[in-house]
């Protein structure tokens, strides 16, 4: 029987070395991988996230992160708040066209819009959506029906402008197009979720050679990131916890 428990011992141990050696360097290519991920973003760019950070558009700028070596110099990002984003459900397939929805293929400061005519028509970095500058008599300025409330958030010295605002920004869904038709009409005006005051505008609708991404709403509780944007750190979790319970329990 003692000699039983010893080589049941000694199968326990060689199980335990041999965990020890088949998990760690997988958890550790796993962490470098998922740092490796992280770090694919020109230095500008990681300046504006910075920028972000200190801000506390914390979402918007895990969004970012994401697609980040995908995102062109001299863009202006339009940023929700964790509060507006945590109501949006983003699948993973269209972080980008959300952050190209949100931002305007130039570098423009708060004065560089304020400036503008109003009326004035922006192109986002979506293609086929177009942003009307509208600038009410209290001189709050809106962009579409989202208010710019908080603005020149990223340092000058980068190629990217960042200004906080009052909505997220969505397709309107009702007035899509089907692929290959045309439909005139003044530009687009999108429809925000919330809702914020804004000036009417009115109806619109585009070309739209393909389907457009859609930004749909979820009316239950949700943490500030959406589960679909968690799936880069999941391994690095799944492994970690793993390597913890085996060592545990031999």
């Amino acid at each position: 029987m003692p000699k039983q428990l010893h080589i049941s011992h000694i199968l326990r141990k060689m199980a335990y070395y041999l965990s020890q050696i088949l998990l760690v360097p997988l958890l550790v290519s796993t962490l470098f991988w998922y740092t490796n991920a992280q770090t694919e973003i020109n230095p500008s760019l990681n300046t504006a996230i910075q920028d972000m950070q200190k801000a506390r558009y914390f979402t918007f700028l895990m969004l970012v992160k994401m697609v980040g070596n995908k995102i062109p110099p001299n863009t202006t990002f339009l940023m929700p708040n964790d509060r507006m984003l945590s109501a949006a459900v983003i699948p993973e397939n269209q972080v980008l066209n959300f952050i190209f929805l949100h931002s305007i293929p130039a570098p423009m400061l708060y004065k560089d819009l304020i400036n503008l005519p109003n009326g004035t028509i922006l192109p986002s970095s979506e293609p086929n959506y177009l942003f009307r500058t509208v600038q009410r008599d209290n001189g709050t300025l809106y962009l579409n029906n989202a208010e710019l409330v908080s603005p020149d958030v990223c340092n000058n010295e980068t190629p990217f402008r960042c200004h906080g605002i009052s909505t997220v920004i969505r397709w309107p869904v009702h007035k899509k197009a089907p692929a290959g038709t045309t439909c005139q009409s003044p530009p687009p005006n999108p429809v925000a979720l919330p809702p914020a005051p804004a000036p009417s505008m009115p109806p619109t609708s585009i070309n739209s050679p393909a389907p457009s991404p859609e930004i749909a709403t979820d009316s239950g509780p949700q943490n500030s990131a959406s589960s679909d944007i968690k799936w880069r750190g999941f391994s690095v979790y799944f492994l970690g916890s793993l390597l913890i319970v085996t060592s545990t329990v031999i």
